[in-house]
């Protein structure tokens, strides 16, 4: 498969995942968009896979690009999730959804960093 044939499998493929789960939603059908998007995955790796191009996907630049972005990414999520958070909570407690939604943001603040820890911790150790 050319480059070209693999952009136009892709595009078509979410495409197709788009039409799928707007309508299991619209059904409210919560499972099949998890099943559609499971096997969408599997049909782009293979679509991957399947590229024999001379040309190169990514680099290093790419990787490192993308090493980045994903840092600031957390690190702005991080403080607008906390500070999200404490405005929420420091609301009257006569607004009880608002603090559990708050409570929420920063439970998610903390998976993503302890995440983040977790696969820094694992790709630095597999590195070396």
């Amino acid at each position: 498969m050319t480059l070209k044939k693999y952009k136009i499998y892709r595009l078509i493929i979410v495409m197709l995942l788009s039409i799928l789960i707007s309508a299991s939603v619209s059904l409210q059908n919560y499972y099949l968009p998890i099943i559609f998007t499971l096997i969408a995955g599997i049909a782009m790796y293979y679509c991957y896979t399947q590229v024999q191009s001379e040309q190169v996907l990514a680099d290093e630049r790419d990787y490192h690009v993308a090493g980045k972005a994903s840092y600031y990414t957390i690190q702005i999520y991080s403080w607008i999730g906390i500070l999200g958070a404490f405005i929420l909570m420091a609301i009257p407690k006569g607004q009880g959804f608002l603090y559990l939604l708050g409570q929420y943001l920063a439970l998610s603040v903390c998976f993503l960093m302890f995440l983040y820890v977790l696969l820094f911790k694992y790709l630095s150790k597999k590195d070396n």
